[in-house]
């Protein structure tokens, strides 16, 4: 039996491959493994040897990741390899590119970026990330990206990172918060996924997560991470929010790097963050393994949607569905369902990492 073939009988459905041209209901869950990159890399041979098959996007980051100084540099690299992809992609109308996101430094270089690359090669970007995105920066980044999708007539999403000063201080969070909300909810159209940024947050108090240990053990970060959830994730905002990155790795699954990274994915879950950015190929599947919905949760989704009203016993009688306070979870877990498949019954999600 070929590796497909075992992967594959371990579903129930099968995880869903997207473009940047899926309905945005479910693009927006489909950020899921989100492979961190700097402007020198060059993955163009990964992409195009199927290496990349199960990676749901790639950020190529003009940022924090690149010294200013090399920046010219990386972006004709990244012109360069969009020229190839744009080649191979017409020759091989079926082959499977990763969504591409550019991380842009500012909106002068967001700008400066756009201008010098041609529309064929952009229109292979799904969207641009704005980094350190505040109340005063935030209107003129969309400004600039809604000028860009009527210039080239092309979709183009945004991420907005929440990751300043303002937000990590108490003092300032819950004012900063809403007015960032209220920013990103005149654009909401484009909005395709908030992000954050556990590592900028916990640099503010010179602190830094163990690999023993998750993001939600540093209290002054977690507590932040909470009241974002609080403001973007409620019900009737609709937003998918991204969990912090995870800056260890090992190839050995038993090592700490991997179970803290493992334990903290699975508190990423619980308090409501969909998908994970990553900085090395070796987490891939075990972000997809873990966001697999698995067979109890998909039946226990269809039954509380199916039932109109009451209370009833869930799949493997061990608790109890409500069809109305269950209802808003339930229609996350069919869309993440959609996005990265539903395990067959008794499947584990150490079967397929």
């Amino acid at each position: 039996m070929e590796i497909l073939d075992i992967v594959s009988s371990k579903f129930l459905i099968e995880p869903k491959k997207v473009d940047k041209y899926t309905d945005k209901d479910i693009l927006k869950y489909s950020i899921g493994t989100n492979l961190y990159t700097n402007g020198f890399k060059n993955f163009y041979k990964k992409i195009v040897d199927g290496e990349f098959l199960n990676l749901g996007s790639i950020s190529i980051c003009f940022e924090d990741a690149t010294r200013e100084e090399d920046l010219g540099i990386c972006e004709e690299n990244v012109r360069v390899m969009l020229e190839g992809l744009k080649i191979w992609k017409e020759k091989n109308l079926n082959s499977y590119i990763p969504l591409l996101f550019v991380r842009i430094r500012n909106l002068e270089q967001f700008k400066s970026f756009t201008k010098n690359t041609k529309k064929e090669y952009l229109k292979l970007i799904t969207g641009f990330i704005f980094p350190k995105f505040n109340s005063e920066n935030g209107r003129g980044y969309f400004e600039y990206l809604n000028k860009l999708i009527k210039y080239t007539n092309e979709i183009f999403y945004a991420m907005p990172i929440i990751e300043d000063e303002k937000v990590i201080y108490k003092e300032s969070r819950l004012e900063e918060l809403i007015k960032i909300k209220n920013i990103i909810d005149e654009n909401k159209d484009v909005v395709l996924n908030i992000r954050v940024g556990g590592t900028d947050f916990s640099s503010k108090f010179g602190l830094r997560r163990s690999k023993e240990n998750t993001i939600y053990d540093i209290g002054v970060v977690s507590d932040c991470l909470f009241d974002i959830l609080n403001i973007f994730s409620r019900q009737g905002s609709e937003y998918v929010i991204s969990a912090p990155v995870w800056e260890y790795f090992s190839s050995d699954l038993n090592s700490e790097e991997i179970q803290g990274f493992i334990r903290e994915i699975k508190m990423d879950k619980e308090n409501g963050f969909i998908g994970k950015t990553i900085i090395h190929p070796l987490q891939i599947n075990i972000v997809n393994a873990l966001y697999a919905v698995t067979f109890e949760e998909y039946t226990d989704a269809k039954g509380v949607l199916k039932a109109r009203d009451g209370v009833f016993k869930g799949y493997g009688d061990n608790k109890m569905n409500e069809s109305k306070p269950h209802t808003n979870w339930a229609k996350k877990i069919l869309k993440r369902a959609e996005v990265f498949g539903v395990l067959n019954e008794g499947v584990k999600y150490t079967e397929i990492i």
